[in-house]
């Protein structure tokens, strides 16, 4: 079994998304393998980001694509990946009290001391469950506020018009981006460029979505992610300002055409918590999605102001 076949068999995704991130991905991404013998049991993807870490740009790794092949689960006891066992990554770790029990926990460890020598200062992820990562150090730091808006029965005010992201309009949506993010008073969020974008829209297609832009004249108003689950739209980010709420909500709607007895999944409201309501039924839940840990002996993840929500 290869990578690209554990990928597939844990986590299910369709063909030509696994395809996307075997090839856009590689060029920063480290992976670490565990073997027995020819067959590969576990692995784990450190993805680097540059985030913006109190107006710094900083390469982080963002751990993903964690597995192990389901039948060497239950292995117990210690797994020496190394032989012999006195190696600098296996002294670091009684070093610092670490205890591996199987070959997924001996990765990520070595993954993180790899990207605290690089100079990473933070680790971060998005949980299957919480309290995997728990025992690791690693702490929830965003939530994201989802908002989940009906269709109303009069029109859709809509000011100016929605269209695809295209090479004309990305660098002034890079620009837009980076400016209300930078407004919103973060501490830590992912730097946006024009090669960011290029990824993120060819993820978006894999999963059969786009990527949009609010246009008001030369003006832009707000850049959004969406795709289409089952039987309605879920947007997977939208960034405007914050006065520009309702304004930017109503529009998408109009432009997906949204009917009076459907619903509008907004997985993440982060910049959305402005929107009235007036005329639309809306609930707000939140839903643990970003941990992150300090890789250094200074600093806490905890005590820092973050908005990761990205699905590339």
């Amino acid at each position: 079994m290869n990578h690209r076949q554990l990928w597939k068999k844990i986590f299910g995704d369709n063909d030509a998304y696994i395809d996307f991130y075997f090839k856009e991905r590689a060029d920063h991404t480290v992976v670490y393998s565990k073997y027995e013998g020819h067959d590969l049991v576990s692995m784990i993807f450190f993805n680097y980001y540059t985030l913006v870490i109190r107006g710094e740009k900083v390469k982080c790794p963002y751990i993903e694509g964690v597995a192990t092949a389901p039948e060497w689960r239950v292995h117990t006891g210690y797994d020496l990946i190394f032989n012999p066992s006195e190696t600098l990554f296996m002294k670091k770790v009684r070093e610092n009290g670490g205890k591996a029990y199987n070959g997924l926990k001996m990765l990520l460890y070595q993954g993180m001391m790899d990207a605290r020598n690089e100079g990473a200062p933070y680790a971060f992820l998005s949980p299957a469950n919480e309290e995997i990562y728990k025992p690791f150090g690693f702490q929830g730091v965003y939530y994201r506020k989802q908002m989940e808006i009906q269709g109303r029965r009069h029109k859709w005010y809509h000011a100016g018009s929605f269209s695809h992201l295209d090479s004309r309009l990305k660098e002034r949506a890079v620009e837009f981006v980076n400016a209300q993010l930078y407004a919103s008073e973060l501490d830590v969020y992912i730097y946006r460029d024009v090669k960011y974008y290029d990824t993120l829209m060819k993820e978006t297609k894999t999963l059969g979505g786009k990527v949009v832009v609010l246009r008001n004249e030369t003006m832009i108003d707000g850049v959004a992610v969406v795709t289409h689950e089952e039987d309605r739209y879920e947007v997977q980010e939208m960034i405007c300002a914050p006065e520009d709420a309702d304004k930017v909500v109503e529009s998408l709607c109009y432009y997906l055409g949204v009917t009076d007895d459907e619903t509008v999944l907004f997985e993440d409201g982060y910049f959305l918590q402005n929107v009235t309501g007036e005329g639309i039924a809306v609930r707000m839940t939140e839903k643990p999605y970003i941990m992150a840990r300090a890789l250094g002996d200074d600093g806490d993840a905890g005590n820092l102001k973050w908005y990761i929500n990205d699905i590339t």
